[in-house]
């Protein structure tokens, strides 16, 4: 999870409810009947919203990844037993 993202797609959603409630009082506004600035404040939340949802489904960098095998001497990640044997053998002599 990439906090930094989460917060600032929560921040968004906030400005983008604030500006639909402010800009949906039409009275206070300029007095207008009908107003098309509200869709700016429900599109501002949804930007908000996909932001922080893409900061929680991000995983953390470099994280290690299932079924990998890491020699145990450099370090180097293989992607099968086999392989990583054959890379011992031919880089370590084991």
């Amino acid at each position: 999870m990439k906090r930094s993202f989460v917060v600032i797609g929560i921040i968004l959603v906030g400005f983008g409810i604030a500006a639909y409630y402010i800009t949906s009082q039409t009275n206070l506004i300029g007095g207008r009947t009908h107003s098309t600035y509200p869709l700016g404040g429900i599109g501002l939340a949804v930007v908000g919203a996909l932001i922080a949802a893409g900061g929680v489904m991000m995983g953390k960098a470099g994280a290690k990844m299932a079924g990998q095998f890491k020699c145990s001497k450099c370090g180097m990640t293989f992607g099968s037993q086999i392989a990583l044997d054959q890379h011992s053998k031919d880089k370590h002599g084991m």
